[in-house]
C-alpha cells in the first residue's frame, strides 16, 4: 500500500539493518485511511494477535480511538518503508497503574526487518523524555516478535495462561542514536 507523507508534516528517517529506510511519522487525525487499509495487510494470525479476534474492519469509533491521539497521554507513530506502509506503534498512559501500556503493530510483508523494534524505541523515547517511568505490555505467550523483543532487553515476562504481561523499567532500557531526534518530531506536533 503506497503512501505519501507531506513534505510539511514531521517525520524522522532511520536506516533498518538491511539498508532501507524506516519513516516514522507521528499519527494525525487524518490518518484513518493508514488504520483502514492496513487492516487489510494484516493475516488473520496477526489480526488475532493484535485485537484478540480476526476483526475484518474498523468501526468509525475504534478509527477515531486510533487516529485521535494528543501525544501525551496517547502517543503513536506510524512507520513507512519506501512510502509502503509498514506499521504502527503506541502508549496509553495509565494514571491509576503507573504505567504506560504499550503496543506495536507490523504488517506481515514487513515483520523481521527491525520496524518492531524501532517503533517500539521510539515510543520508549518520548515516554522517557515524558518522564514516564514504565512501560506495561500484555501479549499472547505464543507472539514471538514480542518474545525476541523482551529476550533482546533482558527482562523476564510473567506468563499467565496464554498471555504473557510486563513492566519495564525505562531506566533499565538502553538510550538509542535517534532518541533525541524522535522526541524533536513530536515536539513539532505537540506545538
Amino acid at each position: 500500500m503506497k503512501i505519501v507523507i507531506p513534505a510539511d508534516r514531521p517525520k524522522y528517517d532511520r536506516p533498518l539493518e538491511d539498508g532501507s529506510i524506516l519513516t516514522l511519522s507521528p499519527i494525525l487525525k487524518t490518518d484513518r485511511n493508514f488504520f483502514e487499509r492496513g487492516l487489510e495487510e494484516l493475516s488473520l494470525e496477526s489480526r488475532f494477535s493484535r485485537f484478540g479476534l480476526g476483526v475484518s474492519s474498523l468501526s468509525e469509533q475504534e478509527l477515531d480511538y486510533l487516529t485521535d491521539v494528543d501525544q501525551r497521554h496517547h502517543v503513536a507513530w506510524g512507520a513507512a518503508i519506501a512510502d509502503e506502509v509498514a506499521g504502527v506503534g503506541r502508549y496509553i498512559v495509565d494514571e491509576e497503574g503507573g504505567c504506560a501500556e504499550v503496543a506495536v503493530t507490523v504488517l506481515d510483508s514487513m515483520q523481521r526487518r527491525g520496524v518492531g523494534r524501532a517503533l517500539f524505541e521510539a515510543l520508549a523515547a518520548v515516554a522517557r523524555a515524558d518522564g514516564i517511568n514504565e512501560l506495561c505490555f500484555e501479549a499472547l505467550a505464543d507472539n514471538e516478535a514480542v518474545m525476541s523483543l523482551v529476550r533482546q532487553v533482558e527482562i523476564r515476562p510473567l506468563v499467565f495462561d496464554d498471555t504473557i504481561e510486563r513492566r519495564l523499567r525505562l531506566s533499565a532500557l538502553p538510550t538509542t542514536d535517534h532518541d533525541e531526534s524522535m522526541v524533536s518530531v513530536i515536539e513539532e506536533v505537540r506545538k
